[in-house]
């Protein structure tokens, strides 16, 4: 039976978890994966994919992944006039910050500040209490 990419992607988050690959830690090779794990470099790529995705591992073209540290969400407390927007991340910023395409942004967007993006990863937006009637 092939090995699952969400199987190897399990085992990979919790090596990460027991420290086997440390914050700053580079994954090995997907070739060396595939053959620890007994299925295609394709296989491998998926699970990468998925952790990369998930903030467990950055990624940057021709380099091996590499694993995150642990964020911590900032909080951002949004005014009463902000409007936010979320959509994927652009190819553009994937290539700048190495993190899988599928991580979600915030657009936040005040007539003070203009528009703002932050990393749905990185940040929680905290809404501000409604006013009183």
């Amino acid at each position: 039976m092939p090995v699952k990419y969400r199987e190897v992607a399990e085992k990979l988050r919790e090596r990460i978890h027991e420290g086997l690959y440390p914050p700053g830690a580079r994954l090995p090779s997907e070739a060396g994966m595939a053959k620890d794990f007994g299925c295609s470099v394709d296989t491998i790529r998926d699970a990468i994919s998925v952790l990369s995705r998930e903030g467990y591992v950055s990624r940057h073209r021709g380099q091996l992944a590499k694993v995150r540290a642990e964020v911590i969400p900032t909080a951002i407390e949004l005014p009463l006039d902000a409007r936010v927007t979320a959509r994927p991340m652009t190819l553009e910023e994937y290539d700048a910050i190495g993190c899988g395409p599928g991580i979600a942004m915030f657009e936040v967007t005040t007539p003070e500040t203009g528009t703002v993006t932050y990393r749905a990863d990185e940040y929680v937006l905290i809404s501000p209490p409604a006013p009183w009637c």
